[in-house]
């Protein structure tokens, strides 16, 4: 068994602290504002941890996009100056910290993990798992008490039943993150070792996002599922018959579970209750008026963003949110920022296919989990935001990071085998 090294140690601590660190220490100081100091927090671990352990800084390429918003705000903001306020710093200044958050998590990956390290990588993250899936069982178990609160200051329990956001505050970011997971450990299902292992966390994060009673998580869930499938089929996989039964058992069970054990899912019943009234919710309802403002003020300001932006409107779509507060060049930037993730990570996971006899299995499962995490972020980023809001926006980053790590074990593994097949190939010859 491979040793773990002082750098690998401080990188796990950077990765448990994106997932654990205590949010809300502070009970009497408003969670907007401890989750901005937990951005704080993660600048000052990640900067401390590339110090301590003597790491060159690093600058992946892919790293540049999230300066694409800022580029964004430096056009409109210069049309309503004499308003700039706390609010446009701060605004300027997330983009600059989440490019810092992925160029410091890949510089420590590339400069402490070998390709033969990426099982321990994968070890780490299931850690975090499994430590996501107990707390969002305490949650349920234990309801909203003090200590559960340090971590999630949303309430678990509420007049409409329960909602379990684990460490991620939202239930619909918790089902974003855990859809790399799902993929991961499918892949390992169908094409691993680890298989009983492997179904136990897959029926168990399912249960999370069931449990979530997230609309979001269930629809982006249902539509990865089958995005999941092409993309087997895509690259040759050879798993896309079993995807199909597997996705079928899933629905079956979980059709069975809300039929026949009473389970108290009060959201999503009083959900599909108004709808077939012709209805709507109350989140929904609250969303579309959100797009009608952010639609109408956003197109009416195209140039500057609505000056009601600086008002606390929030607005729960990423792509509209950039509409309305930047107008469209807002729009653009974020736009353009999905898709250069997007395809990235698509190409990785070619990359990875063509090469897996060089790179090894784990290579290609953690491509593979990457992409899905982006293509899901895209689904998510209609009802929310999940590439820049409080700790999914480190957590997107870490992807990102690790998509460039990935990119960078294919093009050194490569680098090194290519050669000497090319003299194999001579001398045969």
């Amino acid at each position: 068994m491979q040793r773990t090294s002082f750098s690998q140690f401080v990188t796990y601590a950077c990765i448990f602290l994106l997932f654990y660190w205590p949010t809300y220490f502070i009970p009497s100081i408003t969670p907007s504002v401890m989750q901005k100091f937990y951005f704080i927090v993660m600048f000052a671990v990640l900067a401390i941890g590339i110090l301590v352990t003597r790491t060159r800084p690093l600058v992946p390429a892919i790293s540049y996009v999230y300066l694409l918003p800022l580029l964004a705000m430096l056009i409109t903001f210069p049309s309503n100056w004499e308003k700039f306020s706390e609010f446009h710093f701060a605004v300027l200044i997330k983009p600059l910290l989440l490019f810092f958050y992925t160029f410091s998590f890949f510089s420590l990956l590339q400069a402490h993990f070998k390709i033969t390290d990426l099982k321990k990588i994968s070890n780490v993250l299931f850690v975090m798992l499994l430590l996501q899936l107990l707390l969002i069982a305490l949650q349920i178990i234990l309801g909203d008490v003090a200590f559960l609160k340090v971590i999630s200051f949303k309430r678990v329990y509420s007049g409409y039943g329960f909602r379990a956001s684990g460490s991620f505050d939202w239930v619909y970011i918790t089902c974003y993150v855990l859809s790399f997971y799902l993929a991961y450990y499918i892949l390992e299902f169908l094409m691993g070792e680890q298989k009983k292992t492997s179904v136990i966390l897959i029926v168990l994060i399912f249960l999370a996002i069931f449990l979530s009673q997230s609309k979001t998580g269930y629809l982006a869930t249902a539509l990865i599922a089958i995005y999941f499938t092409l993309i087997s089929v895509i690259l040759n996989l050879g798993i896309a018959k079993k995807l199909l039964t597997l996705k079928l058992f899933f629905i079956s069970i979980a059709v069975l579970a809300f039929i026949k054990l009473d389970l108290n899912l009060e959201y999503i019943s009083r959900f599909l209750e108004l709808i077939s009234n012709g209805e709507m919710d109350g989140s929904t309802s609250t969303r579309k008026n959100q797009i009608i403002v952010a639609v109408e003020e956003g197109l009416t300001y195209w140039y500057s963003g609505s000056p009601n932006a600086l008002k606390g409107l929030i607005i729960e779509n990423t792509f509209l949110d950039y509409l309305f507060r930047y107008g469209l060049f807002g729009l653009i930037a974020i736009t353009l920022l999905f898709l250069a993730f997007y395809f990235y990570s698509l190409r990785i996971c070619f990359a990875s296919r063509r090469n897996v006899e060089t790179l090894g299995f784990k290579h290609l499962q953690l491509s593979i989990a990457c992409h899905i995490a982006i293509a899901s972020s895209i689904l998510y980023g209609f009802t929310g935001t999940p590439l820049d809001a409080y700790r999914s926006a480190i957590w997107s980053a870490f992807v990102v990071a690790l998509m460039a790590y990935l990119e960078y074990l294919n093009r050194s593994k490569l680098a090194s085998v290519l050669p000497s097949k090319t003299k194999g190939e001579t001398c045969t010859a």
